[in-house]
């Protein structure tokens, strides 16, 4: 695995028991990790994390990117996101890259859900990790989570700090004391593919 060689986009690098996926690479159906571009495979033993560095650097996420961030501030009219990677949701879900810096994106009570929002702390929490979608290309980016792909991915009990569970795509329950919380949640919450990223993140202290 060392060995300085280019890999290919589908090429498998290692497995998931080993190490988790880097900036892009993928994990499969299978859990083989996967490149998902051109470039050189680099193993890090510390944190083990496979990424493949290519010539070109990612740029600023286009319009209609999927972007994985943590609910920083909850306000009475939007709700503030640090943002640290882009997601793609097709063919399946996959980490494509992690963002350089961390960015910061607004998400307004209107862009909230595809209903009447009445009060913020009903739907996102200081801490949650969320799937969004940019609506701009630039710094603030403006965000969206009213399909339901977008939402809260993970989020830990306000009692017992343990991690919750989707219950309904409104709501989340602690295994732990069965404290229900109310969120508007990712109908990917139980993607294995984005709690791989969380666990590569916080691995690195993005965080």
């Amino acid at each position: 695995m060392g060995e300085k060689r280019l890999a290919m986009p589908g090429e498998a690098l290692a497995v998931e028991e080993e190490y988790v996926a880097g900036e892009n690479v993928y994990e499969d159906k299978r859990g083989y990790l996967r490149s998902s571009a051109v470039g050189l495979p680099s193993y890090d033993e510390r944190t083990k994390v496979v990424q493949v560095l290519t010539k070109k650097r990612v740029r600023l996420p286009p319009i209609g990117s999927t972007l994985f961030g943590i609910v920083s501030s909850v306000r009475s009219d939007f709700v503030t996101v640090e943002l640290y990677g882009i997601v793609s949701l097709s063919p399946t879900v996959h980490w494509v890259a992690e963002l350089r810096s961390a960015y910061t994106g607004l998400l307004a009570i209107w862009q909230i859900a595809n209903e009447y929002v009445k009060d913020v702390h009903e739907f996102y929490r200081v801490g949650d990790a969320v799937l969004a979608r940019t609506l701009s290309s630039t710094v603030p980016f403006h965000l969206t989570t009213k399909p339901p792909q977008y939402g809260v991915v993970y989020a830990l009990c306000s009692k017992c700090l343990s991690i919750m569970e989707p219950l309904s795509p409104k709501s989340m329950r602690c295994p732990v004391c069965g404290n229900v919380e109310p969120r508007k949640v990712s109908n990917l919450a139980s993607s294995r593919a984005l709690h791989i990223g969380l666990k590569r993140l916080m691995a690195q202290k993005r965080w």
